[in-house]
């Protein structure tokens, strides 16, 4: 019996769940950049930090869905909070790309919670750099498929994202923030500190295998909610 083909990272993508979605080669950067024109090629990124060069051959619906749940829970709150007088000022984003040096990072969706951080980064033409005093996101979050985002935790801290929130078939929703007082730098939360209001266990709800119906319920009843905190 032949072995199963895996990436770098040892992920089996003849198996995964995210077939053919992605996989990671380690290669030199002046390679990738001869492969795909500087990143500029579609659906593919380098990391400085790690050297690995990641392909993603086709999006799934389960993680491109995730997604926009996640955007469309921000889009959410922002339209509860304008309904009750509130202009929160937040800026949000499936397509943010992040630069320091501990590589380019994109995460799947973004929300900047700071409206003075949410100006600055409207008047900055293309990627975000942080080497050049850029703002970053409050908030960050990664659907995790055939990848642990765990890696690009300390990376997004180290640049000034306050809170980072994961989803993983395996693990569900966790959420994260720095903490230097442990010596892996993070630790997890069971409700969000950006976005006071939200739980693990209800946007465990909202992203994991419930109707349409349910999802709709669930994201109305966590805007209310945050709308609710932000007031107090």
């Amino acid at each position: 019996m032949s072995e199963p083909a895996t990436t770098a990272s040892g992920f089996d993508y003849t198996q995964g769940v995210d077939y053919p979605v992605r996989v990671e080669v380690p290669m030199p950067r002046d390679l990738f950049d001869r492969l795909t024109n500087h990143d500029h090629a579609p659906i593919c990124r380098y990391e400085e930090a790690t050297g690995l060069a990641e392909f993603v051959a086709m999006p799934t619906l389960s993680h491109e869905g995730r997604a926009a749940l996640v955007t469309r829970l921000f889009a959410h709150i922002e339209l509860m909070m304008l309904e009750a007088g509130n202009d929160p000022g937040f800026l949000l984003s499936q397509s943010v790309r992040v630069l320091s040096d501990d590589g380019a990072f994109e995460p799947d969706t973004s929300l900047f919670v700071d409206p003075s951080r949410a100006i600055m980064a409207t008047d900055v033409e293309g990627y975000l750099d942080t080497r050049l005093g850029h703002p970053v996101p409050d908030l960050v979050v990664e659907v995790d498929r055939s990848v642990n985002s765990r890696r690009k935790l300390l990376p997004y801290f180290r640049m000034g994202i306050r809170e980072a929130w994961t989803w993983s078939p395996r693990d569900g929703v966790r959420m994260w923030v720095p903490d230097p007082a442990r010596s892996d730098g993070i630790t997890i939360m069971e409700g969000s500190t950006v976005l006071p209001g939200i739980g693990v266990e209800a946007l465990d709800r909202l992203l994991g295998d419930s109707t349409r119906e349910e999802r709709i319920e669930v994201s109305r009843q966590l805007a209310r909610q945050v709308a609710d905190a932000w007031r107090r």
